[in-house]
């Protein structure tokens, strides 16, 4: 019987030292050394032992969080160790001392880094430092982005127009650039030529697929390519030089999730050109492709519907409310092509749009096009005050005219604002969801030279 437990433990034992070795690829370490002090006024000796710092990993909300490092001062205030973690990201840290939580801060964790941390007790807030490459790194990132903020508030207050717009974003995009390539493997570089390229749309949009392109073979930019330079392509070449230039993210591109990625916007890009039978096709070849643990079960859920219920060509939805008394249906606006938005008033993106919606109404009314606002807002006093300061020059829905949560199901609202694209037979020409609202333009004008003259 001893014999049979010793080969059994060795068994075990075997078993769990190939388990390590197969994980041990994964793990990375970085250096974390720390020198705290307290300030005279709250304690007069120098020992500044038991101040402590907790790095902790938590997946979800639901879950407990994992200690990756803790260590604790001595009486010179000082300690140094190892930490050890799968992946290199931002991390939340705790630092207490005597078990009491004095505040929470983020560090950065990446392979080989070395991390040093100070700040003096009780003034945490302004005595606390953090130096590493990363953080170092992410300090001339804040900086550039800092600035570039003052930029763009200076563009919607009116103050930064045409030519000087265009050559201020252009100079950020190079700033930007530069921290990309002086800073490179930091996430702070990863950041950087994100903002190199984001910037540059619809101001240089050539520059921009340079750029783009001069990173897309790596990973971690595949996204940008396939939103952002699908989407210009989409725009300039069509359906099928985008579906081209997916197929060529997808071939260079081994990361599981953002290869997923791809697979969702190529999805999407034929949903939103009216490829619905292609779309389903892609949609069950991406159930199976990706197994249900990994997959985004709302959006899988969410695409499902739209393609079935709410595709380019579908008949919109039955709706109905009433507008100061006036009652307005889906059948009643029968003949008159409209934008039907879905939204909260307070939305930030929403108010944002709201000047520019102002405007596309002022310009296609001519056309017979009409605006519809259906608010989540449960109060009427809500969607009044919203309108004091704001032109209404289309039907608002009343508050209490219409069943909030039965449109939101049979609309499949899971961003606001959500817009569709309304023909004046009733059937839907495109789905709009958030920013893509910058996309209307173009299906207004399609739909409009489809249906009509502009208006005597």
């Amino acid at each position: 019987m001893t014999t049979f437990i010793h080969r059994y433990l060795g068994i075990v034992l075997i078993g769990l030292m190939a388990l390590a070795c197969s994980k041990k690829s994964n793990i990375k370490t970085a250096h974390i050394s720390a020198e705290f002090s307290v300030a005279d006024s709250v304690q007069r000796s120098n020992d500044y032992s038991g101040i402590g710092l907790a790095v902790i990993k938590k997946d979800s909300a639901n879950t407990n969080a994992d200690t990756l490092f803790y260590a604790i001062t001595d009486s010179a205030g000082e300690f140094s160790g190892q930490v050890s973690f799968e992946k290199k990201q931002r991390y939340p840290a705790i630092i207490s001392r005597n078990s009491t939580n004095l505040g929470r801060v983020g560090i950065i964790l990446a392979d080989g880094d070395s991390i040093h941390i100070s700040g003096t007790l009780p003034n945490l807030e302004k005595s606390f430092s953090i130096s590493s490459t990363e953080h170092n790194a992410m300090e001339v990132y804040d900086r550039v982005n800092k600035n570039f903020s003052r930029v763009q508030r200076y563009a919607q207050a009116g103050l930064l127009k045409g030519d000087t717009l265009r050559q201020e974003y252009v100079k950020f995009s190079d700033i930007y650039w530069d921290v990309y390539a002086e800073q490179r493997g930091t996430f702070a570089s990863e950041l950087a030529a994100r903002r190199a390229i984001q910037v540059l749309q619809g101001i240089d949009n050539n520059k921009m697929m340079a750029r783009l392109r001069a990173v897309q073979k790596q990973d971690k930019f595949s996204d940008v390519g396939a939103t952002i330079g699908k989407n210009y392509i989409a725009k300039t070449r069509g359906l099928d030089p985008a579906l081209s230039y997916l197929d060529t993210l997808n071939d260079i591109t081994e990361n599981k999730n953002k290869l997923m990625l791809i697979n969702m916007e190529r999805i999407k890009l034929l949903y939103d050109s009216a490829r619905v039978d292609a779309a389903k096709k892609e949609l069950d070849a991406f159930k199976e492709r990706f197994s249900e643990s990994n997959q985004p079960e709302e959006w899988v859920k969410s695409m499902s519907y739209d393609l079935s219920y709410l595709s380019p060509g579908d008949t919109i939805p039955t709706f109905a409310f009433e507008d100061n008394g006036r009652k307005i249906s889906q059948q009643s606006l029968l003949g008159t092509p409209y934008i039907l938005e879905i939204t909260d008033l307070s939305n930030r993106l929403y108010q944002s749009q709201f000047d520019r919606t102002i405007a596309i109404h002022s310009i296609y009314k001519n056309f017979g096009l009409q605006v519809i606002t259906l608010p989540l807002n449960q109060s009427q006093i809500t969607i009044d005050a919203f309108f004091e300061e704001r032109l209404k020059p289309w039907p608002v829905a009343d508050a209490e005219s219409f069943d909030r949560q039965q449109l939101v199901e049979k609309f499949n609202i899971r961003l606001v604002p959500t817009r569709f694209l309304v023909s004046s037979k009733g059937k839907i020409i495109r789905k709009y969801v958030g920013t893509e609202y910058q996309d209307v333009i173009n299906g207004i004008r399609t739909l409009i030279k489809k249906e009509k003259k502009p208006a005597s």
